[in-house]
């Protein structure tokens, strides 16, 4: 028996062979269509002369046909088949099955002409990140000259300023010094910021994973502010709280520099009160801690509109701000980066005339090893090992010589200088030193071209420890000077206490060896 549904999708017809239909013999399809003894040429004129030709006892398919019916059309599939006295036809309605057909191609074509959009898509947005790259290799090259170029003089004028400070100076002169040691550090502190935003949007920004003290980096906080911070009228304050775990691992230089820029922030807008810095644990694992560090003051606040764009790159919330406070606003753009690179994340709670609260959560794996106290004992260094050492530096810019020697004249050192790596290369020829110090950048013969032919002296000084100083201080520039043969890398602009730092650390080496 068949389905009374399935019979409304097929007919079957006998007909002579000149298409007279003799017999419907099952389904329902078009059914009115078909009377006995008329011809089947009126519903399927496609099959006139068809009909009369087929072979005998051999099936015949007709695919794709049409035929209409109260004014409405079907699509069809026809077998044939014709047997001595008649012909059988079966219709089969397959409207909806070429329906599918027909949307399915339509699909096909819309997939293709899709594929060949997004191919052409694939291939401008390709062209358009070559451009991209491009632009910023351009701008990479053009920071890294821009640093070079203001480091070296920037070097000057804060190591200049440091040993006028030195002198017996008037109230006067006193002050005038005091501002130019504060514009210095100003634009430092904007050339770091510029390099340092242009390391992250490059994605170059390197982090440190080492064993680090929370606490003592709160307590270098403590002893800097309190010997650098003037204003009488601003209170700081410095909490840790007990349950902190003693090591963790992390980067010290970028919290350090995250801690920096949101307490010198909260200086810069609060004329009179307190800036309170505050560490404290959120959660406590066996192995891992979340800090939170929280830096409050009793500054002139923000808006909620102003709080929702403060870590914006070059953000001022008043158009005086950075005539005022002297900077790019660039700083707290460059914390929310950091910290996010941290997997860390900062927000900021404010109320105007009643001051502001930034809050850094950083998550840190709890060093349990110890490693920090073995480290902190290797590395600590006790003597003047810079006394009585024969020094060669090598530098063309005549102010950065002047500093050097000051440095190395009260430290009793014995020291020779040269203007360029060739005057250097025949001081070296004839005679020995403890160490050499080369500038990059000089002419006639640089330092790196100097450094290469190292391996080719014939007397100690193959064995010298060489110091690259530079303003050319990314992270890459660094690893290719150490790559090339220096031991170690002294970035201008420089204080007297990290030159000093540095050459007792590569002189107390050498004495080991």
């Amino acid at each position: 028996m068949i389905s009374s549904k399935i019979n409304h999708f097929f007919i079957e017809v006998a007909t002579d062979y000149s298409g007279n239909v003799k017999e419907i013999v099952a389904g329902k399809f078009v059914k009115k269509e078909f009377v006995i003894n008329t011809s089947i040429f009126t519903v399927c004129p496609f099959l006139e002369g068809t009909l009369e030709a087929l072979p005998i006892k051999e099936p015949f398919l007709i695919e794709g046909m049409l035929i209409i019916s109260s004014d409405k059309e079907y699509n069809v599939d026809i077998e044939l088949f014709k047997d001595n006295d008649f012909v059988s036809v079966l219709i089969h309605n397959r409207t909806n099955v070429y329906k599918f057909v027909d949307q399915l191609n339509q699909s096909r074509n819309d997939l293709f002409f899709l594929k060949r959009e997004i191919d052409e898509k694939n291939k401008e947005l390709k062209r358009l990140r070559e451009i991209a790259d491009k632009a910023n290799e351009s701008k990479s090259r053009f920071l890294a000259m821009m640093s070079h170029e203001v480091r070296n003089p920037l070097n000057v004028i804060l190591n200049y300023t440091d040993l006028i400070k030195k002198e017996n100076l008037s109230e006067k002169v006193i002050n005038y010094v005091k501002y130019l040691t504060i514009s210095g550090k100003n634009l430092k502190v904007i050339v770091d910021d510029i390099l340092d935003l242009s390391r992250v949007e490059a994605g170059k920004l390197e982090l440190a994973n080492e064993p680090i003290s929370l606490q003592n980096i709160i307590e270098q906080l403590r002893n800097n502010y309190n010997a650098s911070h003037t204003n009488k009228e601003i209170e700081l304050f410095f909490n840790t709280s007990k349950d902190i775990p003693e090591f963790v691992f992390g980067d010290d230089v970028r919290i350090y520099q995250v801690l920096t820029n949101l307490i010198n922030n909260s200086i810069k807008f609060t004329p009179k009160g307190f800036v309170k810095t505050e560490i404290s644990v959120i959660k406590k694992e066996k192995n891992k801690v979340e800090i939170l560090f929280k830096i409050s003051d009793s500054g002139r606040g923000m808006t909620k509109v102003q709080a929702s764009k403060i870590f914006e790159e070059y953000q001022q919330n008043k158009l005086s701000d950075s005539r005022i406070h002297k900077g790019a606003g660039l700083g707290l753009s460059i914390v929310k980066r950091l910290v996010t690179a941290m997997q860390g994340n900062v927000s900021v709670e404010s109320k105007v005339n009643e001051g502001t609260t930034f809050l850094v959560e950083i998550p840190f794996l709890i060093d349990t090893q110890n490693t920090f106290r073995k480290k902190e004992k290797i590395e600590k260094l006790e003597g003047n090992f810079i006394k009585g050492k024969k020094i060669l530096v090598a530098d063309d810019n005549f102010l950065n010589l002047k500093i050097v020697e000051h440095i190395l004249k009260k430290e009793e050192a014995n020291y020779l200088f040269t203007r360029d790596g060739v005057e250097a290369l025949l001081a070296m020829k004839k005679e020995n030193f403890d160490l050499v110090l080369l500038d990059i950048n000089m002419p006639n013969l640089s330092g790196e071209e100097l450094i290469k032919q190292k391996k080719t002296f014939d007397n100690n000084n193959s064995r010298t420890p060489f110091v690259a100083m530079t303003a050319n201080n990314t992270k890459e520039d660094i690893e290719s000077y150490f790559s090339i043969g220096f031991d170690a890398v002294i970035p201008k602009p420089f204080t007297p206490k990290q030159f000093i730092d540095k050459l007792n650390n590569i002189l107390s080496k050498s004495v080991k060896s």
